[in-house]
């Protein structure tokens, strides 16, 4: 199971070339799980996921400081070196300092045909509600003429309707990682893997390796940990983790539990559920306090029996930075031990994470 998800996000450029090639239709990349995949979708549209990769960022290095997040950088160092050449359109959210100067820097330094800004606002309020339905209705509008496609209000209800199922599928492996017939690795892959390929063939998938995992025999060892990261773009941090004796039961990240726990209202206004889940329920440090992210992490700590949580953030990430303290405040009041790490996406990195990781879970094992 796990070689074939790792396999759908290590070959994803490839399969995105070849899906284009068999459908004839246009590939929509975007960054954080604060853009509506759902109105790209909708617009018969492919939207995929940008990601980095652990390698230096020789050529997106040039174009920013040093002191910067590093996520976006490898992003950009990804596109500058052509592994993303085959998109047709971008869609750059509002959402922190560096992701917003994606929107111009891939405009002026890449030939992609489309790029828009998506206005996300930071209040969580009625008003911020319906600024953000404006804001995704001149999304469907940009989306439309780029596409040729109308988006029809049936065609983004059928889109949440399969993106709602796939939420509920990736939620039936968060308990079975939960309770230990899926690691954690495997669930890493499933998430990523959905964030790149077209939803009703991941549902499939999911169906399938969700009956396999079911028919297993719960793993009984391991040190039961939580993990809240503020960017994991691979399997990579979590296998370490797992290497080194521990077992991810919980999680709190984009490419995690964000990116799936809340489905959207199938009952209101398409639009509407959307600019509804998009702001109150993808829950970020960006544009929650603490009391609200707080309140998720413990439902979302509820009944995992975590031991201890580590917390991987990347360097210059002020909002999760920021957010820290009462972070680490909260799980230790719960009695959990907290690991804290912050740096950048690089192999060498990993390698000197692994001592501190060991040791931590040799000191939960008592």
């Amino acid at each position: 199971m796990i070689e074939r998800l790792e396999q759908l996000r290590n070959d994803r450029h490839k399969d995105a070339k070849k899906w284009k090639e068999q459908t004839g239709k246009k590939v929509v990349g975007l960054f954080c799980c604060n853009v509506p995949e759902e109105l790209i979708y909708a617009a018969d549209m492919l939207p995929v996921r940008i990601l980095g990769e652990h390698e230096e960022a020789t050529e997106g290095n040039l174009h920013f400081p040093t002191n910067v997040c590093p996520y976006p950088v490898s992003c950009f160092d990804q596109a500058l070196k052509g592994h993303y050449d085959y998109l047709d359109g971008l869609v750059v959210p509002n959402v922190c300092d560096m992701i917003r100067s994606m929107y111009g820097t891939w405009k002026l330094n890449l030939k992609i045909p489309y790029v828009h800004f998506l206005e996300v606002p930071q209040r969580i309020s009625p008003a911020g509600v319906e600024f953000l339905r404006q804001a995704l209705d001149q999304l469907r509008t940009s989306l439309e003429d780029f596409s040729g496609n109308t988006i029809t209000e049936q065609s983004i209800v059928k889109a949440i309707e399969i993106y709602n199922r796939n939420r509920s599928l990736l939620r039936e492996a968060y308990e079975l990682r939960k309770n230990g017939l899926l690691s954690g690795v495997e669930h890493q892959g499933m998430v990523l893997s959905s964030m790149l390929m077209p939803k009703e063939e991941h549902n499939e998938l999911m169906t399938q390796y969700l009956e396999e995992a079911g028919q297993r025999q719960p793993a009984g060892d391991g040190v039961r940990l939580f993990l809240s990261a503020s960017m994991l773009d691979d399997t990579d941090f979590v296998r370490l983790i797992e290497d080194c004796g521990g077992r991810v039961v919980a999680d709190d990240m984009p490419t995690g539990s964000r990116y799936f726990y809340y489905s959207v209202d199938d009952k209101v206004d398409p639009l509407k559920a959307l600019a509804e889940r998009y702001l109150t329920r993808v829950t970020c440090p960006r544009k929650m306090l603490p009391e609200a992210r707080l309140k998720f992490i413990e439902e979302i700590l509820e009944g995992n029996e975590a031991q201890g949580a580590i917390i991987h953030n990347l360097k210059a990430c002020d909002c999760h930075l920021y957010e820290y303290p009462f972070l680490k405040e909260t799980l230790e009041s719960k009695g959990l031990a907290v690991l804290f790490f912050r740096g950048e996406e690089t192999e060498a990195e990993l390698e000197t994470q692994r001592a501190d990781i060991e040791a931590f879970i040799e000191m939960l094992r008592g």
